[in-house]
């Protein structure tokens, strides 16, 4: 597997990481959603790693039912993850930001296309060099 195969993830992070900060010290009334995004985007980070290893292990497996098992691990375990940061925040902060919850939710869609994409390439060179 491509060392270099995370970098995108991370440039993901980089730059909403960037955004997020710039909105909370330019825009003051935005602080409470920015803050939690900036942790959302933490914790979607963290769960990028854990289903990069389910990734890993669905490149190396030999058959493509194996691959879509680990795949569909990974989006699973990514989302119980999300589900449990948001239920966290709900249950710590009140009141409830809902934008911040559907901006955190956005963000893992985009961490979740850009993973299996990344995904996909990387089983494709696999087939293409063995």
């Amino acid at each position: 597997m491509n060392k270099f195969a995370f970098r995108p993830v991370f440039y993901i992070f980089l730059g909403f990481s960037l955004a997020l900060l710039i909105l909370y010290y330019l825009y003051p009334a935005s602080r409470g959603i920015s803050g939690a995004l900036l942790s959302g985007n933490l914790v979607l980070l963290a769960a990028a790693l854990v289903s990069f290893r389910f990734y890993r292990k669905a490149i190396e497996a030999g058959n493509i039912q194996a691959f879509m098992r680990m795949v569909y691990m990974a989006m699973i375990s990514k989302m119980l993850i999300c589900m449990a940061a948001v239920m966290i925040y709900a249950f710590m902060v009140k009141p409830i930001s809902k934008t911040a919850i559907l901006g955190f939710f956005g963000l893992y869609f985009i961490y979740t296309f850009v993973e299996v994409r990344i995904a996909m390439r990387l089983n494709k060179e696999k087939k293409k060099n063995a």
